[in-house]
């Protein structure tokens, strides 16, 4: 399988993982939502809707992570790097990329040997609804590896001469 195949199934991936990232983001309104009528009305929401709507976020954030750094969405400091040179914006590219990919190697490595441990010693999660810890935060190295991968396809983007990155 050729690189650029590679590129566009993982492309394709980071597509779905948004798209469900989104999904959750709508579970999340509409059950925020009903919970707040529920109390409007003097009754109680069930239970499980606040402990849903926070492992919802972690998910949300590690789905969705490595398609934002594709599309170039994360925060950057835009009026600063637009006045430097592009011999200077092409090392911060390749810098930023660097580094990302480090601190995500030792997201994945950690999230990975955590979720272990708690797959390990059967930690459950003991609130509204008691769950088992593991599956709430496999997301963390798995969602850390795209984020990786992200990573290393832009640095190698970066390290490409300029009249090459189009390709």
């Amino acid at each position: 399988m050729d690189r650029n195949r590679r590129g566009k199934i993982f492309d394709w991936v980071l597509n779905i993982l948004a798209t469900v990232a989104g999904v959750l983001i709508l579970l999340i309104a509409l059950f925020v939502s009903y919970s707040v009528t529920l109390r409007y009305m003097h009754m109680n929401p069930p239970i499980w809707i606040l402990q849903c709507t926070e492992y919802a976020l972690l998910w949300i954030t590690f789905l969705a992570a490595a398609w934002l750094l594709r599309k170039e969405g994360h925060v950057r400091i835009d009026t600063l790097v637009i006045r430097l040179s592009p011999r200077i914006q092409r090392i911060l590219e390749i810098l930023t990329s660097v580094l990302g990919f480090l601190v995500c190697s030792v997201i994945v490595w950690f999230g990975a040997t955590k979720t272990y441990d708690l797959y390990a010693r059967g930690v459950m999660d003991v609130k509204g609804v008691t769950l088992p810890e593991y599956p709430l935060f496999v997301i963390i190295p798995l969602g850390g590896l795209m984020l990786l991968i992200q990573f290393a396809r832009n640095l190698v983007k970066s390290l490409k001469p300029p009249d090459m990155k189009a390709q």
